[in-house]
């Protein structure tokens, strides 16, 4: 058995695990757009479809939750890159690592409060489709988790240089 075994495998699963979140996406958000277009018609033909809006909106929320890590993954996300843009390699390592540990803070608050969430929506129902709202909160913990793996991945897959772009010259 060679080390180099996993590297492959975990590769893989990773390629496999962010091809689920796209197509995942995907789904959702034409499911979010069916649901609108719906609604729309449905309120210039007089028929009244009061679900659509509702699961618009839930579409919406695990849009936004599982796509946080796929806008981090593309480098959508905001970033102050001043003080990164003028360090050497090792500092820069130093930095992402830092960062990203901020940001697991962060993400585990998140996590933890939407396990919460999840907890008290066993006992809540949405108002219009009558669907427990655990489903709906559990958004939360999922997205978070997705999102501290690719924290962890950019550190990873940016080890050799971890903050690209071009460097800015001091003046």
């Amino acid at each position: 058995m060679t080390s180099a075994a996993p590297g492959p495998a975990l590769a893989r699963a990773i390629g496999i695990m962010r091809r689920t979140i796209d197509v995942a996406l995907v789904l959702v958000f034409g499911f979010m757009v069916l649901s609108v277009v719906t609604e729309v018609i449905g309120r210039y033909t007089g028929i009244k479809i009061s679900h659509a809006v509702e699961s618009a909106t839930f579409a919406q929320i695990w849009m936004t939750a599982i796509g946080s890590s796929v806008a981090l993954r593309i480098g959508a996300m905001f970033a102050l890159d001043t003080l990164t843009r003028r360090v050497n390699r090792t500092w820069a390592r130093v930095l992402s690592v830092v960062i990203a540990l901020l940001n697991l803070s962060l993400i585990a608050v998140m996590i933890y409060g939407g396990l919460i969430l999840t907890e008290q929506g066993f006992r809540q129902i949405s108002p219009v489709l009558q669907i427990p709202m655990w489903t709906i909160f559990l958004s939360i913990p999922v997205g978070m988790t997705l999102l501290s793996i690719e924290v962890v991945l950019q550190v990873v897959e940016r080890w050799h240089d971890p903050f690209p772009g071009d460097q800015e010259e001091l003046a």
